[in-house]
């Protein structure tokens, strides 16, 4: 098991331009270098101050000159909104010029008014992502291919970028309960990841349930069944700054619901802030999350652990409404202190979760759509 960092770079504040989230985010993902994380990950949204990252492909090259070991990857490409020809070119120029670092996750989206400024239909998005995977099989796979799928055609090709790895680890966004989603994973390698929220882990572990059925239907081993999921963690002695912590989970997640079930309001590209059905108050969601001095924290990530058993947890830590001096101290202490304790308790925690395949050595899979 390991540690990522996930960059949604929302703009809370609009005295706060998209340059100098920016330039925060750069300062983020070099402490969690520091710090030994394992991936950085970059979101991808369009059109709403939700995220102001609308390329996490391009974040993901810029920050290959920023940093010079830790892995980078998008969370996710939203894969029905780009030209997957050109994709698979831009994936493999991004793993050269990181020098082998980069990691992908793929999903399908779901904020519909994206789907639309992009004049794409949202209920194709599930064949569109399965299209791109298949097409992505092959680019790895084969060094001149042709391909034919729902959407896509090409013709016999030869690359002329191609990745340093022979496939860089692929994560999965969502999908529990499809077979036909978790029959690529388990036939191809994929990580199954999933946003939390403000969830317990209890909660968490029935959508594991889910998956672990859905996978078993699939042909998959249950286990040797990735999981990887993201969390909002903050470290802190202060109980004020723990609510504005879950303040800014709450904030985050009520946007995010807006736009999901389509009654999000707009003024321009800033949303606007709505309650969301049913949430708990400020305090149970900071007595849920990892969010606390350190003791606090690795104790609820330790509940992840031994409840869900994860590959991989992504560590949303710029929470918004946070001021940068306060993430980046709270990045600093997880490292020092968080991390610590959990060795103490666990050994090395890489030996925890599913073991995965090492890219240098990992046999090429079967190609679809020769």
């Amino acid at each position: 098991m390991h540690f990522g960092l996930f960059c949604l770079m929302t703009q809370r504040d609009k005295a706060k331009s998209p340059g100098t989230i920016y330039k925060e985010t750069v300062e983020h993902v070099r402490m969690a270098e520091r710090i030994g994380m394992e991936i950085a990950w970059f979101a991808e949204h369009h059109f709403s101050n939700y995220c102001l990252c609308p390329s996490p492909l391009t974040m993901t090259t810029y920050m290959a000159g920023q940093t010079s070991t830790i892995r980078l990857g998008p969370a996710v490409i939203v894969a029905p909104l780009y030209e997957p020809i050109r994709l698979m070119e831009d994936i493999g120029m991004a793993d050269q010029i990181s020098g082998g670092r980069l990691v992908l996750g793929f999903g399908t989206g779901y904020q519909e008014y994206e789907f639309h400024k992009f004049s794409r239909d949202l209920k194709q998005a599930r064949q569109d992502l399965f299209d791109v995977l298949d097409l992505a099989d092959c680019y790895f796979n084969q060094e001149i291919f042709r391909f034919s799928g729902r959407h896509v055609n090409l013709p016999e090709t030869a690359f002329s970028v191609r990745p340093v790895q022979k496939r860089p680890q692929i994560y999965v966004a969502g999908m529990a309960g499809d077979i036909e989603a978790q029959r690529r994973a388990a036939e191809r390698g994929y990580i199954p990841f999933f946003t939390t929220g403000w969830n317990s882990s209890e909660t968490v572990a029935k959508i594991r349930e889910t998956l672990s059925g859905t996978f078993a239907q699939a042909g998959g081993e249950v286990a040797a069944m990735p999981f990887a999921i993201q969390r909002y963690v903050f470290v802190t002695d202060s109980r004020e700054d723990a609510l504005k912590a879950a303040d800014g989970a709450r904030y985050v997640r009520r946007i995010a619901q807006a736009m999901r079930g389509k009654y999000g309001e707009l003024e321009g590209a800033y949303l606007k802030e709505v309650p969301a059905a049913d949430e708990p108050s400020l305090e149970e969601i900071a007595e849920r999350l990892p969010i606390g001095d350190p003791n606090t924290v690795a104790e609820r990530l330790a509940r992840d652990i031994e409840l869900l058993n994860p590959h991989h947890i992504s560590c949303f830590m710029a929470i918004p409404g946070l001021t940068q001096q306060g993430i980046l101290a709270s990045m600093e202490r997880f490292g020092s202190e968080v991390i610590p304790l959990l060795e103490r308790r666990y050994g090395d925690l890489s030996r925890l979760g599913t073991p995965m395949a090492s890219n240098e050595t990992a046999p090429r899979q079967d190609v679809v759509g020769r």
